[in-house]
Parts: C-alpha cells; structure tokens; sequence
C-alpha cells in the first residue's frame, strides 16, 4: 500500500516539473515582455536567489530574462542561463516555452558567430513551434535561418527561408515585419540573377510597407539597397540612393562608400570616387566590402592611367571573392540543414556526428557494391559475348553439315531416280521389241533382258535402305506399331515419296494400275488410315518432303 502511494506521489511529482511558474513577479514580467521589456527586466532582477526558486519558475526566469535583454539589444556573453530553459522544457508539452527558448539560443549563438550551432537551436525552435499557433515568432526563426543561409551564399535555402518567413508575418498580419521579408526576398533574388522586374517588384513592396509604418530605418535601408541593384544599370539613380544610405545608415558608411566610389569611377568622376574611397579604407575591420574596395581602387587608377596599379587592385578583387567563394564551400551550414531530422527532438551533436559516419560509411559501401556489380556485369557480359560467339560458331556448323546433308541426299535422290527412270525406259524398250520377236528367241531374249531390268530382291531393299536414309528414317517408322507393312509395300512408298507417276510405277513393277490401286488401298488399311484419306498427300504431308521435285526433274 505504501509503494503505491510512494508511485503516485512520484508521478505527482515529476508531473509538476513541467509546469508554468507559479511565482507572481514572474508572471507579471511575462505580461510586461513585449509592451515594456525594460519594465519585465526591471521586475526579474528584483527576485532575489532566482536559482532558488522551483525548477518551473527558475526555467521560466531564465526564459523571460534572456529575452527581455534579448529585446533590449543588451549585450549576451553566455547561453548557459538560456540553456537551463531549453534543457528545462525540452520534454515538456510546453511548446511554446520550448520553442521560444531555441529561438533565443540560436540568436545568441548566431551573435557569437557560432552560426552551425545556431542553426541547429533554429531547427529545433521550428520542430517545437510547428505545434503552436504562435506565427511571428515562427516567422523570425524562418527569417533567422534565411539570413544565416544568405551569409554562407546558400541562396536557394535562404529564399525558402525567406518566404516561409513571410508567409508566416502574414499569418500574424505583421506589416512592419513584411517589409523587411519582402526586402530580404528581393536581395536573395538579385543575387540569383533573376529577372530585374521580379528583382524590382519585391523591393518596391518593401519601401511602400516601410514608408506606409513610418520605419525610416528599413525605409532607408531599401533605397539603398535599390542603389546597389542599379549599380550596373543605371549610374546616376545607383548614386542617388546610395548617397541616401551613405547619409541615413551610420554603421553601414564605409559599405556604401565603397560602392559610391565604384559609381563616382564609372561617371568619370575622379575625385568624388577617391575621397570615397579613402573613406572605405579607412574602416580596416570591415571586410564585406573589400571586394568592392578593390574594384574602386582599380577604377580609380584607370583613371589616372596607372595600369599596373588597376591590374593588381582587380587581381585583388578577384582573390577575395575566391576567398569567400572558398569559405562558403567548405562551411557546413548546408549539410547541417539538409542532416538535421527535426522529427528526433532529442538527437544531440554526436548522434548527428554518428548519422554522417555512418552515411559515410553506407555510401562506401554502396560504391564497393557498386563497382563489385559493374565488374560482375562486365564479367557476365564477357561470358555472354563468348558463349554467343561460340553458339555462332556451333549453328555455322550445324548449318554446313545440315546443307552438306540435304545436297548429299539431293545427289543420292536424283541418281536413284535417275536409275529407276533407266529402267522404266528400258522396260518400255523391251516390251515394244518383245512383240517383233519369235516364240523360239523370246525366251532366250527375254532371259537375258530380265537380268538387266529386273531389280532382286537385294537391289530393291537397297533402294529401300537408301530413300529412308534420305527422308530420315521416316519411311520405315511406318511400320512403328503396323508389322504388317512388306518390302513390297516399302517399294510403293518410296515410289510415292519419288513423286513418281503411278504409270511410271506400274511399268518399274510390272504390274496394272488395277494391281496398284489394289496394293495402295491395302497399305491405309495397313497403317490404319481411313479410306477417304489420299495416301500419296497422307505421306507426303508425315514425311515432310523439303526437296522440290521440278529440282530433281520429275515430271508428273
């Protein structure tokens, strides 16, 4: 009983540990954030031993302090009291809290130049964000996350970032805060060469919502910013609005005096373009312009003919711009946004760590597959061609022996035929001379001509032997299952499949057409064809014949 009371209190109490904070100083200072965060860090730093306080109220002091400076542009040394808000409501259901506190990380982080870091805390703000309804500070992280892509020159990523951010100031019907979107979309699209209208559009989107809140600030930075996007277009408007930056934007001074002086060279005007220029050299900590400054230098000497001079002032320009091209290179800042898995909150720098080794580590292993296959197919390939140039080889040979056959059995085919036409001629002889000859020496007459053109016995299964090798032993499969077929009945058949004329058989057999009708019928009867079936068409239909009978010279 008591166990079970000792869990409830303790689910009781971790229950409690993510909770809004119950001290009512700290409260009052969350009403007064926005309206008056001087009045919000006025009230925070009169509780005294704010570590004291509950876990709840210390987390959300840290919280509500960072950002009351954090509104006050009061300079922030260190995240760690940020931190203890982060780690506070990370696994809470605090949303809010949680995102907001990223958010802070990630601007002080940005602040200190630790930008990979930064946005990482950015990432995390969207993943606890996406589950609130609070859109201007989702706008700022997205707005956040554009400008560290466009200082790396990630433009692509940065213009996403860009207007997400804006899509979300219109959520929260942020008009001020539009401007400054609409400001950045511009100047991400003039670095990405786009038209010049949809450059000039978004622009003028930005100096109207500017000029229509009264923000001089952005108002002035727009025009200026026009100033650069006429640079090479049209020199005297570039001049104009620069002048309005150089005039209106203190910190950017020495920015803009580089780009005037770059104007002042092209308008031939040597010494507007020197005395900005000296002004441009003179701030030696600002290196965003030094491209600009070498290219001011180079016209500048142009102008007064000093060649050598305007040739190591450009070479210098474009060292620079190498430089940086280098430096954006070798940054991470894309492989962070493209790595980072915002829907595992609690991934921390090793596991990110963890996931590229690994991914190093698959894609190695996907190329050794890969080359593994390739080789594979090219040795499958290779002993494909080899067995294809084998096959090619095996069907010439086949095919030279099929046509040695079939030109064997057409020689073997004629001359049998040849033969036995030979005797049906003689035969004809004989009978026409037996009739002029007298009874005494037709008995010797006819002796001496039997021999001639009387096959035996052993001459006709010759020819039998012969015309089956022929047609492939299909003549005497004939007899498969039908014991009752005779030579005699082979003779017919083989005459058959001479295509010899039935005339010409009769006279070869010495016999009437009467007989062979006779023969023919016993041998379907035989084989056990019907007796509507032709025999001859029966037979030449099984044994197939390929060997055209014009060829042989048979005359039907």
């Amino acid at each position: 009983m008591k166990l079970r009371w000792f869990i409830i209190i303790g689910i009781f109490q971790v229950s409690c540990q993510t909770q809004y904070p119950k001290n009512v100083k700290i409260r009052e200072a969350e009403a007064m954030l926005n309206p008056a965060p001087d009045s919000a860090l006025h009230i925070l730093l009169s509780i005294p031993h704010p570590e004291k306080l509950p876990r709840a109220d210390y987390a959300a002091w840290c919280l509500y302090y960072t950002h009351a400076q954090y509104i006050l542009h009061q300079n922030i040394l260190s995240e760690s009291l940020i931190r203890i808000s982060t780690d506070y409501y990370d696994k809470s259901k605090l949303y809010k809290e949680s995102g907001t506190a990223y958010y802070l990380l990630g601007c002080i982080l940005e602040s200190h130049f630790k930008y990979n870091d930064a946005m990482q805390a950015y990432k995390q703000a969207e993943y606890k964000l996406q589950k609130t309804e609070e859109r201007k500070l989702m706008a700022k992280v997205y707005f956040n996350m554009g400008r560290i892509c466009m200082a790396d020159e990630f433009y692509i990523q940065s213009l996403n970032y860009y207007k997400k951010s804006l899509k979300y100031y219109i959520l929260a019907k942020d008009i001020g805060s539009q401007a400054y979107a609409y400001r950045e979309i511009s100047e991400t699209y003039n670095k990405m060469n786009y038209p010049f209208d949809s450059v000039m559009h978004y622009s003028a989107l930005a100096l109207k919502l500017s000029n229509d809140r009264g923000d001089s600030t952005n108002y002035y930075s727009v025009l200026s910013q026009q100033g650069e996007f006429y640079y090479n277009r049209d020199n005297l408007r570039s001049k104009e609005y620069l002048l309005v930056g150089f005039q209106h934007i203190p910190a950017l001074r020495s920015y803009y005096a580089a780009f005037l002086s770059l104007v002042y060279s092209k308008l031939n005007k040597p010494d507007s373009a020197g005395y900005y220029l000296r002004i441009s050299l003179a701030d030696t900590l600002n290196l965003k312009t030094k491209t600009a400054e070498y290219l001011a230098e180079a016209y500048v000497a142009r102008g007064k003919s000093n060649h050598n001079q305007a040739f190591l002032s450009l070479e210098k320009a474009y060292l620079n711009r190498d430089s940086i091209l280098q430096n954006s290179i070798r940054s991470q800042l894309y492989l962070i946004d493209k790595q980072y898995d915002i829907t595992q909150k609690e991934k921390e720098n090793t596991e990110l760590k963890i996931t590229i080794r690994n991914n190093v580590i698959l894609i190695t292993i996907s190329v050794i597959a890969l080359l593994i296959s390739m080789i594979t197919l090219l040795l499958i390939k290779k002993q494909l061609k080899k067995k294809q140039v084998l096959y090619q080889m095996e069907k010439q040979r086949m095919e030279y022996e099929i046509k040695t056959k079939e030109i064997e059995n057409e020689q073997k085919h004629k001359l049998l035929l040849t033969r036995l036409q030979n005797k049906v001629d003689n035969t004809l002889r004989f009978n026409r001379l037996k009739k002029g000859l007298s009874e005494q020496k037709k008995e010797a007459f006819l002796e001496e001509i039997a021999k001639q053109l009387i096959f035996s016995d052993k001459e006709w299964q010759y020819y039998i032997d012969e015309i089956n090798n022929i047609f492939e032993k299909k003549i005497t499969s004939l007899s498969d299952g039908n014991n009752e077929l005779t030579r005699s009945d082979f003779i017919v058949i083989t005459h058959i499949c001479l295509r010899m004329d039935i005339t010409d058989s009769c006279s070869l057999l010495n016999m009437s057409k009467e007989t062979m009708y006779h023969r023919r019928r016993i041998i379907k009867e035989r084989i056990g064809l019907n007796r509507e079936i032709d025999l001859e068409e029966w037979i030449i239909q099984n044994i197939n014949l390929k060997i055209n009978p014009v060829d042989l010279g048979i005359q039907n």
